[in-house]
Order: structure tokens, then C-alpha cells, then sequence
């Protein structure tokens, strides 16, 4: 018998995970699947990409770490003493790289007051419903492939208001999802495997992706979220370092995104939100 494929999700998240007035009203979380028999050809050309400009493949990419002046100072252009044209030529082919062919993505992002009008004392934590979301997409994806889905979250720390541990709560969603498949949609994840790993993006280049899709998606609904829910929107606004990644979001019928590659939740209407594969 042929051997199944297996795939491997390296998600990371992007806003705080909390509700309340001084945190971000989005949440997302952002996965970046690849096929386990590509991966290590993918990470070597990354490394390679790194070498050429650092000088060592030890370099964690960050998006705040790029896009803020002072972070880009002290962890990229100081230390390794590359300019600021050099670190600009990096991030191009970087991008370039994250258009692979090898590459397809998924991102869910929670409107924390929508949810809270919605749902009430009743309402979810946002990253819950993010993972949920984004799992019922992976689990699809997975199983139209035949394949085996495994997953890799970015490590993470701190706990919610009532002191349970944010990375414990997440395994334990997981594992019910598994167990008891979706409330609402009745899914059962039989392609995913029973437990997620935790990982340091340090050490997984595609952690390192996973970060800057996740920002690049949040972005896109703190600067144009409320056009998702607009039918006057003819077209949907797109965040400069989020549209040329459109195209390796999984797509569906009509090369629509929305519920597809990009689910946001709550909505109050559906989005009609369709990528251009071709200029």
C-alpha cells in the first residue's frame, strides 16, 4: 500500500488573547501547512536565505522585529551588521519564498466585541474559537488529501484572568475536539493527530512564517475589518504585505477565501471576498 502523506501546520497567533478595553479588538490565529516530504528542502532554502545576509542560519524572523525601527536595529542590522538596503533585499526574497507552490495557508481572526455582543458570559476565549475554526479547515484540507495532519503551535506563555496556563487550555481544547468532534458542526478531526507539539520559532523556520502571515492577516482586519461585513464592498481592501500572499491561502469554489483560506467569526454577513490568480 502507498504510504500516506503526511502534513505538518506550524501555527502562530497575532493580537492579545484576552477580551477587554486596552487589548486589540482582533485576534488571529494564522497556520502554515506544507508537506512533510518538501519541509526540509523548504528550511534549507530559508537557511540558505540567511547565511547569504547574516552570515548564520541562527536568525529568528519576527514581524515586530522587522517592522518596529528600533528592534530592527538591535536584532538584525546591529548585531550582524547589514544595512538597511540589505535587510529590505532579505525580506523581498523572504516574501518571495513564502509565495511557494509548497505552501498554502489558513487564518482565522476573532472580533472580541462582536463576540462579546453575541455571546455574552457565555462567549468563548478568542483563541479557542480561533483554533476551532482554523482545525475544522485543517481537518478539511487533510482529509481531501488523504492525508495524515500534524500540528506544531509556537510556544507560549502567561495564563487568563483566572490563572489557567493559555498553552494548557489549548491542549485540552484540542483534545476534546478530537474526542467529542465539533459541537456545531458535528466534524470529527479524523485526519489530525491526537495531541499538538509546542515548539520554539526559533528553531522552526516555518514557525517564523507562521508569525509573519498571522501579523499580515491581523493587519488586514484592524485596518479593513468592518468592510467584511459591508455588501456595498465591491472589493475587499487588502494590506500591502498580505496580498501577494493571497494566492497560497486555500481557495474555493470561485477562488473564494472567505470561509475557506480566511474565516472570520463573528460575522454579520458574508463576505464575497474572491483572490485574483491571474493579473
Amino acid at each position: 500500500m502507498p504510504q500516506r502523506t503526511v502534513l505538518r501546520c506550524y501555527l502562530d497567533d497575532s493580537g492579545e488573547k484576552e477580551y477587554g478595553a486596552n487589548t486589540s479588538r482582533y485576534f488571529v490565529y494564522a497556520g502554515v501547512i506544507v508537506d512533510r516530504a518538501v519541509e526540509p528542502d523548504l528550511s534549507r532554502e530559508i537557511d540558505e536565505l540567511k547565511v547569504g545576509t547574516f552570515g548564520t542560519a541562527t536568525v529568528e524572523i519576527k514581524s515586530n522585529w522587522l517592522r518596529i525601527p528600533r528592534e530592527r536595529q538591535a536584532r538584525y542590522l546591529a548585531p550582524f551588521h547589514v544595512s538597511e538596503q540589505q535587510l529590505t533585499a532579505f525580506v523581498e526574497a523572504f516574501y518571495k519564498l513564502m509565495r511557494s507552490d509548497r505552501l498554502t495557508y489558513l487564518a482565522a481572526a476573532i472580533d472580541k466585541p462582536q463576540m462579546l455582543a453575541r455571546y455574552q458570559n457565555s462567549a468563548w476565549y478568542p483563541s479557542a474559537t480561533a483554533y476551532q475554526l482554523l482545525l475544522q479547515r485543517y481537518q478539511m484540507h487533510a482529509a481531501g488529501l488523504d492525508a495524515i495532519g500534524q500540528i506544531t503551535i509556537d510556544d507560549m506563555s502567561g495564563s487568563t484572568p483566572k490563572k489557567n496556563q493559555w498553552r494548557d487550555l489549548l491542549r485540552s481544547h484540542h483534545n476534546r475536539l478530537k474526542r467529542d468532534g465539533c459541537q456545531m458542526t458535528k466534524m470529527q478531526f479524523t485526519n489530525l493527530v491526537d495531541a499538538p507539539r509546542f515548539g520554539s520559532s526559533e528553531r522552526f523556520n516555518l514557525l517564523q512564517i507562521a508569525d509573519l502571515v498571522a501579523y499580515n492577516v491581523f493587519r488586514q482586519f484592524r485596518d479593513n475589518g468592518d468592510a467584511w461585513d459591508r455588501d456595498d464592498a465591491k472589493a475587499m481592501k487588502t494590506y500591502k504585505h498580505l496580498d501577494p500572499l493571497l494566492k497560497r491561502f486555500r481557495l474555493g469554489p470561485r477562488n473564494r477565501i472567505e470561509g475557506w483560506g480566511i474565516v472570520k467569526w463573528p460575522h454579520e454577513r458574508t463576505s464575497r471576498w474572491r483572490v485574483k490568480l491571474t493579473e
